[in-house]
């Protein structure tokens, strides 16, 4: 665990440390000064709403699945039909994704795109 998530896991006792968080910040401490980083994961938990997504019982977390799979159903019906054949279910997949804001398992140019985005079109 790096030191910017034993920190921030100190800042936020209702959340603590949660695997996914590392990832975050291992993009971020890749981008800017290990302070400035710790302040970004705060304002991206915090006002961004990644926080709610590892509070009560991952409550947040299930709700995203149910949106994405109701998007697939709706965008990408044949998607959809082939997953729902295959018994598979968001949560199998994209809890990760989600989690960690696609930083775990996606190529880092990719990882800085979607973060800069995030970064861009939220904040």
């Amino acid at each position: 665990m790096n030191l910017g998530i034993m920190a921030y896991s100190v800042y936020d006792e209702d959340i603590g440390y949660c695997q996914g968080q590392s990832f975050l910040a291992a993009v971020l401490l890749l981008h800017m000064p290990e302070e400035q980083a710790f302040c970004v994961l705060v304002k991206i938990m915090y006002d961004y709403g990644l926080r709610d997504l590892y509070k009560n019982n991952f409550e947040d977390l299930h709700c995203k699945f149910y949106q994405l799979e109701r998007l697939m159903q709706e965008q990408l019906p044949d998607l959809h039909g082939h997953f729902s054949d295959l018994n598979l279910e968001a949560h199998m997949y994209a809890s990760q994704w989600f989690l960690t804001l696609f930083t775990a398992k996606f190529p880092l140019c990719m990882v800085f795109h979607i973060i800069d985005l995030l970064l861009c079109e939220v904040g």
